[in-house]
């Protein structure tokens, strides 16, 4: 009997034409994963029990019609695929299986789903293809963290809407199926990376997909697709676009501002006007000239165009031959007209679709700055009205330089020097979007002190709730000691990643920490990282600066005075020079 030992923890006896399980399985007992796929097994042998710790179990393509009972003894099991087999009933007793993660019972003749199946929690990846589901089971939208859900092949004619309660969902495959429309909802499941509707009969997606802006594969080819949604450009991650064989004839304009550099896409077997050809050209310079061409020989309009100009003449009279000769005067002033014609026609076509056609990639543009304008003057709004309540930051520090504050947005904008500019324009607006809508985010309110600019607070414009903890922040730039220096110049040496750093990086440090009133109090970090992290002052380094400030807007001017006491006694007390600080009142610009 074959033994195939590819991993010490691994065993693989698939597509091995095995009627029985061979005893010598158990060479390994602690065999972690066994692939008994593709065979011709109608059951298991009880012996399979003394592999303990299994943790995946292959039973896909056999002839089971039961579920083995024994199963629930593989109380570590984390897979399990019954698909292919001839299960009519996935019974109950497997929700023990509790540290189930994936499982799949696609492919059989099931006359029940089982209803229990949100009980497992664990679970994440969820095969059910090809079982005639005509819709998606209530109970599957309740299996509340999975990630991964298989529907491929089924009769599945629309979503419900409560599937977007599937919010850490990341995979959707759900290809051969009839779906006709997809729930305006569909952008809640924010989460979502590949999605794949292919072979089916899509009529349109909604707008809402605009919002799965991790989504970064995505198929829906062999659709009834007549048009992409207008927001198929906020799908900045997106690097799979299959779209062909639809019915699409043009694009909106936000479709060229997607990332095409890092895009592949399949755009063959559609209608495309004139027009719409010349567009994809321009924006995709090495594009097949015969992906934009229908490929549709079964069609109607092929048919007839092969019988008028095949058949047709085949069949044509000899009377009608001798008719040509007959009247070839008439015939010369017909081949004229109708040259003529054709001449007239491509002058129009040449005025209306070369020399007045708009270049997709500065209309793009213009619209990404026309929609990036009309969020900076919201933005402006927002900040200037912080502003108003928030017209400067309380520090308490020994630096006697002329300090300076900035206020700006708490956000993280990348600029990708190869992506088109409209591209890195809308990072910024939608940036600054997430920014108005999260209150969370907030400012950053960053101290320059002439060397290096710090980020010493935030601004917030929420309410605080009352007994919401008052926290602090502490910064500390400092020139640093021999035995620093050379100590950092060996990590630089060790990492190359670490040659970046600025050559001053050698000379001065920055660290800081965040303190909360509570440590403050009791004059003690509430943990070992707080110690480690926070900075020892010394303040016998006359380069040597501290900038202890309140780290958000949550506090008031009295509340801060008693914070500076309780900061001397905890992190000064040392020094003899311990009153040295002084508070500043630094009025904040804008950045």
């Amino acid at each position: 009997m074959a033994y195939e030992k590819e991993h010490k923890d691994l065993l693989n006896l698939s597509n091995q034409n095995l009627k029985e399980v061979p005893k010598s399985i158990l060479k390994n007992l602690k065999l972690r994963e066994l692939n008994l796929s593709n065979n011709q097994l109608t059951e298991l042998p009880d012996f399979i029990t003394e592999l303990k710790y299994l943790e995946v179990l292959n039973l896909r393509g056999n002839n089971f019609t039961n579920v083995p009972e024994l199963l629930l003894q593989f109380k570590y099991l984390k897979t399990l695929s019954l698909s292919e087999n001839q299960f009519k009933i996935i019974p109950e007793t497997l929700k023990a299986l509790t540290n189930l993660k994936e499982f799949d019972f696609g492919a059989n003749p099931l006359v029940e789903f089982p209803q229990w199946i949100d009980t497992l929690y664990a679970l994440k990846d969820l095969g059910i293809f090809n079982l005639k589901l005509k819709q998606v089971p209530e109970v599957v939208t309740r299996i509340k963290y999975l990630e991964v859900l298989s529907l491929d092949g089924n009769q599945l004619e629309s979503l419900p809407e409560n599937f977007a309660n599937l919010r850490y969902l990341k995979e959707l495959w759900a290809a051969d199926n009839c779906f006709e429309y997809l729930p305006e909802n569909f952008g809640k499941l924010h989460q979502l990376e590949k999605i794949n509707f292919g072979n089916g009969q899509l009529k349109c997606l909604p707008e809402s997909i605009g919002e799965l802006r991790r989504l970064d594969w995505l198929s829906v080819d062999e659709n009834k697709l007549q048009e992409l949604p207008s927001t198929i450009g906020l799908l900045h991650s997106l690097t799979f676009l299959d779209i062909s064989y639809n019915k699409i004839t043009s694009f909106p304009s936000s479709f060229f501002r997607l990332h095409r550099e890092s895009l592949e896409i399949w755009f063959n077997g559609n209608l495309y006007t004139e027009e719409t050809k010349v567009l994809l050209k321009n924006a995709f310079p090495g594009i097949d000239e015969d992906d934009l061409e229908e490929e549709d020989p079964e069609s109607e309009e092929y048919k007839h165009l092969e019988d008028t100009f095949g058949t047709g003449l085949n069949n044509s009279g000899a009377s009608e031959l001798d008719a040509i000769g007959s009247e070839t005067s008439s015939g010369f002033s017909t081949l004229a007209l109708f040259i003529g014609g054709i001449i007239f026609l491509g002058i129009i076509v040449f005025f209306t679709v070369v020399l007045r056609k708009k270049d997709p990639i500065i209309e793009a543009h213009n619209e990404a700055v026309e929609a990036y304008n009309e969020v900076v003057t919201s933005y402006e709004q927002h900040r200037d009205n912080i502003l108003k309540n928030n017209k400067t930051i309380l520090v308490y520090t020994n630096d006697t330089t002329l300090l300076e504050a900035y206020i700006s947005p708490n956000i993280d904008v990348y600029k990708n020097p190869y992506a088109p500019s409209y591209n890195n324009i809308q990072s910024k607006t939608d940036a600054l979007i997430e920014l108005l809508n999260d209150k969370s985010l907030g400012y950053q309110v960053v101290l320059d002190n002439g060397r290096v600019r710090l980020i010493q607070g935030y601004f917030y414009d929420s309410v605080f709730p009352p007994g919401t903890m008052k926290k602090y922040r502490l910064l500390a730039d400092y020139k640093m000691s021999d035995k620093e220096k050379g100590h950092k110049k060996k990590n630089i040496a060790k990492y190359p990643y670490m040659e970046s750093i600025k050559k001053t990086d050698t000379v001065f440090n920055t660290e800081g920490a965040v303190l909360s009133h509570e440590e403050l109090v009791n004059r003690k970090m509430n943990s070992g990282i707080h110690r480690l992290m926070a900075p020892l002052i010394d303040l016998d380094n006359e380069e040597y600066h501290f900038y202890f400030s309140p780290y958000d807007n949550n506090y008031s001017k009295q509340e801060f005075l008693e914070a500076i006491e309780d900061f001397k006694v905890m992190f000064l007390k040392e020094h003899k020079k311990r009153d040295l600080g002084r508070l500043q009142e630094i009025a904040i610009k804008i950045n």
